[in-house]
């Protein structure tokens, strides 16, 4: 009899009685070999049963949803059947005819031991936050926190097989027995895989499978999927998943539909303001200072914060210093190094440092598609020129005679981790950052006209980051770990522009001098505040200080828990000649603390219940934010599995951003940054609710589905109608441009992976669909979907990897559905002068986008150092895709006019050198 279920109780008495007697073995027992990776308990039992021939009988209710791994050499039966329920609360017994039998095993009252310790990473032996820690036989685990620690409480005697696994490094799988009311220490140490300084990007949703790590949704981007170069960028990389909005010049990072400041950029943990790069045509942080990703979206747990869209929480690549070395990369737009340098003091004891810097070289060497973009891009626009001169110039009536450009960037990072013994971490980390564009332009008038001789502008943008942070980890029991931070965050943004005419200057018959001592007018003029002119200023300055701690019960049952303090200063100088002047100062503070409780009651449940809550000084009251999450997990033979995850809750935002859209000639930069956390106005709230699903079907296949729902019944937009006519209101107050209205997005998205192993080729395809609508009441009446809304998104990628020496990678992105196709100026400003032109922006459609992308990488091997050379072709089919549209005419009267497109680069090729010794 196999595999057949037996009467409990009854059919084996009988088989006990009525069984003949034993047959004598003649010769030594034969011996097998199985190797069992993530296979239910009855299959290998009938696998077992086949291949010895044996007669087995068991009940299928007692081997249900056990799955073991085991690899077994050269054994007998009984050591086979041993090894198979070895950390199981089955046995085996066989009759005297030689028919094994299943049972329960037979115990007096079971003793329980503990299991804890560390997991490190194998060459420095630094600690590994979030490494899964899972038993076997997948009947329950757990992950390490932030100092690496992990413990298993009340484990029943006896042998287990334990496997330890963590993103980016090879799994381990050890036996370790735990011994009757005794504790077991160990300190597994996992070997990272080669990494280059490319960051690992983790999703809120992974698998608690080991094997499963490396195919849900954590991307290393480098070695699978994203075009480098100077477009090398850990925030760009976010597009390879679900939901991301992210990848087109002058389009900002949006989080499942979300406004660009519904969401937050960390740094270390530490927000980010408007880590702004010009145009996105370059990273904002060096490529080299990152090395992990973590992204949260819809649903996101308690643990993470309060913003209404979610988080991207950027690490500093501490944890890749295994070795002192130095690194330097050069591109057509910038030279970045990086240094590392690591002591260490003793077995328990260590320090190291990262350093890296990046700026770019514009004075020396103007990259040829950087320089004509800007050059196409600040083109005066005629509608806008207008209405500032206030005199009916179009600036389509001049003639160039100087235009001059200046961009730069710099940024710094140092990171630091001080490892004082086996349980405490002293880490410190520092990042300033510069973003500046200049340009200018003086045209002038035919010969003959009656326009102004002279028709000059200038518009100037300037980004300042700095961020610092100090974390002190400690473990102070096997059960319980704590996290201490103080940080601090600043941000400044300034803009300026000028636009004049003139007369009664001196001709300029080609000559530089006197072209520059008409400049020179123009700008002592501008001093004088004798032209028009504008100047924005915005800062923002954010202390922290926070302690998080989490206790583990039982190896199913722990707490997550954790308090805040934050001081928060904004100042917003809006002095412009379009709308009116704002002057703004406020100060808040906000005391927060959370609970979550994780339990996990069966082998592949986990429930997650918790809430936080609130205190903001301005308004004076306190806000809960209640959230649940719930993951099951399936895994199945052949390293085959399933997850889905369901979450939501409430979802509060206390400092808010506002994106004003840019009024000035060029609008350069369409828009620009303010922030503001009042307490007059309602607290912006939203409401989520999101599922995903990740499935692994077949061994190369790796499936990812995803959908969300927001609704925000309380959110803010910028009111332009309160900027242009608000005379009466208090102009140093949230009200004088912001207002309160209701919006709501859902999606959907889908990315499908698949490996072909014989031909060293990955491939990935993905689809997304969103959408949002917003209450636009004061400036168009109804409710419309936002600016940034992009409905259908399609992207298809291929990695090759030909030979061990070089890959190559092939990106195609296509996005359909824009709209809102004028200058966002037309709608939102326009309208003023009583034009109903632009009323209707969900009319007017932009041709869809296309890009093909391929980058060739050669990374031959030195004895003396690493060397890699890099050659991106970006378009390469030299699409000329659309931002958006401006008018060639100041005066339409009604008419129909021609409309010129502000385009994206062509192609642009891109040829990079990394040497790393």
């Amino acid at each position: 009899m196999r595999n057949r279920p037996c009467i409990a109780g009854l059919a084996l008495g009988m088989l006990l009685v009525c069984s003949p007697a034993m047959v004598a073995q003649v010769g030594p027992p034969d011996r097998y070999s199985f190797d069992f990776k993530g296979k239910p308990l009855d299959e290998a039992l009938e696998e077992v049963a086949g291949e010895t021939a044996i007669d087995l009988i068991y009940d299928p209710l007692l081997v249900r949803d056990i799955v073991i791994y085991k690899r077994i050499r050269n054994r007998t039966v009984p050591e086979i059947l041993t090894e198979m329920l070895s950390g199981t609360s089955l046995d085996f017994l066989t009759l005297s005819s030689g028919t094994h039998v299943i049972v329960r095993a037979v115990k007096d009252a079971p003793s329980f031991g503990s299991y804890f310790g560390k997991v490190v990473d194998e060459q420095t032996g630094e600690p590994l936050q979030g490494a899964s820690v899972i038993l076997a036989d997948a009947s329950g685990g757990t992950s390490t926190n932030a100092s690496g620690s992990f413990s298993i409480n009340r484990l029943i005697s006896g042998n287990y097989t334990m496997i330890f696994s963590y993103v980016g490094y090879e799994p381990v799988q050890k036996t370790i027995r735990i011994e009757p009311n005794k504790n077991l220490r160990e300190k597994i140490e996992l070997k990272p895989k080669p990494v280059e300084f490319t960051p690992v990007i983790v999703s809120g949703h992974l698998p608690n499978i080991s094997y499963a790590h490396n195919n849900g949704q954590s991307v290393n981007p480098e070695t699978t999927w994203e075009t480098n170069g100077r477009m090398q960028d850990a925030i760009r990389s976010l597009s390879l998943f679900s939901g991301i909005q992210f990848g087109l010049p002058l389009a900002d990072l949006h989080l499942q539909g979300g406004q660009k400041g519904e969401h937050r950029i960390l740094l270390d943990g530490v927000p980010i303001y408007n880590p702004h790069s010009f145009g996105q045509l370059y990273s904002a942080f060096s490529p080299f200072a990152i090395g992990r990703v973590r992204l949260h979206k819809a649903g996101y747990k308690v643990s993470e914060g309060s913003k209404i869209s979610g988080m991207v929480d950027l690490s500093h690549d501490i944890e890749g210093v295994r070795t002192s070395g130095l690194t330097a990369h050069m591109d057509p737009l910038s030279f970045n190094m990086r240094g590392d340098y690591r002591s260490v003091g003793s077995e328990q004891s260590s320090f190291k440092l990262l350093g890296a810097a990046r700026f770019n070289y514009w004075d020396f060497y103007r990259e040829p598609t950087l320089n004509r973009t800007i050059r196409e891009w600040e083109s005066l626009d005629p509608l806008v020129t207008s209405l500032l001169l206030d005199s009916g110039t179009d600036p389509s009536d001049y003639l160039s005679k100087r235009h001059d450009s200046d961009v730069r960037f710099h940024d710094l990072h140092l990171a630091s981790a001080y490892k004082i013994d086996r349980d405490r971490t002293l880490k410190a980390s520092l990042y300033v950052g510069e973003n500046f564009i200049n340009t200018n332009r003086l045209s002038q008038s035919p010969t003959g006209s009656t326009l102004p001789q002279y028709l000059y502008a200038l518009d100037q943008y300037r980004w300042n980051n700095l961020m610092g942070q100090i974390t002190f980890e400690q473990r102070i029991s096997p059960r319980l770990d704590l996290s201490s931070q103080v940080s601090h965050s600043r941000n400044r943004f300034q803009q300026d522009y000028t636009i004049g005419t003139a007369d009664n200057l001196a001709g300029i018959p080609g000559s530089g001098s006197q072209i520059d001592a008409v400049l020179a007018q123009f700008e002592s003029a501008e001093a004088q505040n004798l032209v028009p002119s504008q100047n924005s200023d915005n800062l923002i300055n954010h202390t922290i200080l926070r302690t998080d701690g989490s206790y583990s019960f039982t190896p199913r049952f722990s707490l997550e828990s954790g308090i805040q303090f934050d001081f928060v200063r904004s100042q917003i100088d809006l002095g412009d000649l379009f709308y009116l002047p704002t002057i703004s100062d406020e100060k808040s503070i906000l005391a927060g603390s959370y609970l979550e409780g994780n339990w996990q009651p069966g082998n592949y449940l986990n429930l997650a219940v918790g809430s936080r809550i609130t205190f903001h000084s301005n308004s004076g009251k306190v806000y809960p934010e209640p959230r649940v999450s719930l993951q099951w997990d399936h895994p199945r033979s052949d390293r085959r599995y399933w997850s889905v995850r369901l979450a939501g809750g409430l979802y509060r935002q206390f400092i808010n951003q506002f994106e004003i859209t840019n009024p000035g000639p060029t609008s350069l930069v369409p828009s620009f940054s303010v922030w503001s956390h009042a307490g007059a106005s309602s607290i912006p709230k939203a409401w989520h609710a999101s599922g995903s699903l990740i499935m692994k079907p077949a061994l190369h296949t790796t499936l990812n589905l995803e959908g969300y729902f927001k609704w925000q019944p309380t959110a803010y937009i910028v009111s332009y109608r309160n900027l242009l006519d608000g005379i009466s209101l208090n102009r140093s107050r949230f009200e004088a441009f912001g207002e309160s209205t209701n919006m709501r997005s859902y999606g959907a998205g889908i990315r499908i992976h698949q490996d072909i192993p014989e031909q060293n080729i990955k491939l990935m395809a993905g689809y997304d669909y969103n959408r949002a609508v917003i209450a636009y009441s004061s400036q168009f009446g109804r409710s419309i979907p936002p600016p940034w809304n992009e409905p259908h998104r399609v992207q298809f990628r291929v990695l090759w990897n030909p030979l061990p020496v070089f890959s190559s990678v092939l990106k195609w992105q296509s996005i359909y559905g824009r709209a809102w196709a004028f200058r966002q100026a037309y709608y939102d400003y326009l309208f003023v002068t009583g034009s109903d032109s632009f009323s209707t922006p969900e009319e007017d459609r932009l041709s869809p986008f296309h890009q093909l992308d391929l980058s060739l990488i050669y990374r031959p091997k030195f004895a003396f150092a690493d060397f890699e050379m890099r050659l991106d072709l970006i378009n390469l089919l030299d699409r000329r895709n659309t931002i958006d549209w401006m008018v060639e005419q100041a005066d339409t009267a009604g008419e129909q006019v021609p409309i010129r497109k502000r385009t994206m680069p062509g192609f642009n090729p891109s040829i990079s050198i990394q040497v790393r010794l």
